[in-house]
């Protein structure tokens, strides 16, 4: 009797000392660490610490007094953003910065959103706008500046000519300071609608004919369709699409340094412009970082409210 019972409690022991082994086992493996995974994600961790790096020098810098040729650097605090604070050409830099972005985006949104509702049909114009529409994202930003300075030019330039055919007066263009920012936010629209309309045109796809067929039933028309169905719908792309583009209108360089440098006058002198020529042609770095942190800072604010705006949009559409 007792050799059945030592046998019997031997095999109810088994599994547990197995379940103990390999349970020992898994934490060992466990505990060893992943060169392989490390490896694979240092280059990543290497660039962004090196992105924080700089960030937090530039930061640095903006609290310094740091000026080329001078011997000694200083620690002067908030001392140059008190400077911008009090600099009327400071003020002239944010609204030049956020009329150019918000009035680029504002306009490339509806026409992306336009352009995506003509991609959405069969007619002849979507099937040979389709192949050409993305041609201008795929241009340097840098080209597109010096192309459309060409075109600009108030003697030689194609677009007064063709102003001219149907007798329009010439215009200025960039060499004008009443009509340079307006000129640089169509060459931005020009370039960037597409973006626009990738992504919305993406967002319609996903609204199946049987969503629209349930809406002409219950007596949506064409109008009620797009403002109920539709437009809800799209909401989150494009304020996604929107997020982007702010992010980089907010601090475009190329397209305003290539056409009009900051100029005529102040006209188009957007902070990452004028950050630019505060640093590296004045060589005041750190009254130049100092622009670039108020620029971050509207950037990160703007990200931020778009975020929220979205993360809205998706508990309405979910």
């Amino acid at each position: 009797m007792s050799l059945r019972v030592s046998r019997a409690m031997s095999a109810n022991a088994a599994p547990a000392v197995t379940a103990i082994h390999r349970s020992s086992i898994t934490d060992e493996e466990a505990r060893k660490f992943d060169w392989g995974s490390a490896l694979a994600i240092a280059p990543a961790v290497l660039i962004l610490l090196g992105f924080l790096f700089l960030f937090f020098y530039g930061v640095y810098q903006s609290l310094t007094d740091l000026k080329l040729g001078r011997a000694t650097v200083k620690f002067v605090w908030f001392a140059n953003y008190a400077y911008l604070l009090k600099n009327p050409d400071f003020w002239n830099n944010v609204r030049v910065t956020v009329t150019y972005a918000f009035s680029a985006v504002a306009i490339e949104a509806v026409l992306g959103f336009a352009i995506a509702k003509l991609f959405a049909t069969e007619v002849l114009l979507a099937r040979i706008l389709k192949p050409v529409i993305l041609l201008p994202l795929v241009l340097p930003p840098m080209s597109v500046a010096l192309m459309w300075t060409t075109m600009m030019d108030p003697q030689s330039g194609i677009l007064n000519y063709l102003l001219s055919l149907v007798g329009i007066p010439p215009m200025g263009w960039i060499a004008n300071p009443n009509s340079a920012l307006l000129s640089v936010i169509l060459i931005d629209v020009w370039t960037y609608t597409p973006f626009f309309t990738l992504i919305l045109f993406a967002g319609l796809q996903g609204i199946t004919d049987d969503i629209r067929e349930a809406a002409r039933i219950n007596g949506a028309k064409g109008w009620a369709t797009f403002t109920r169905i539709e437009l809800p719908l799209v909401v989150p792309y494009l304020l996604i699409a929107v997020l982007f583009r702010l992010i980089e209108s907010l601090n475009q360089f190329d397209i305003i340094f290539g056409t009009t440098q900051g100029g005529p006058g102040n006209s188009t002198s957007a902070l990452s412009v004028q950050a630019y020529v505060t640093a590296f042609q004045n060589l005041t770095f750190g009254r130049g970082a100092a622009m670039m942190v108020v620029n971050w800072l509207i950037v990160l604010g703007t990200s931020m409210l778009t975020v929220k705006l979205w993360q809205a949009a998706r508990k309405r559409v979910g």
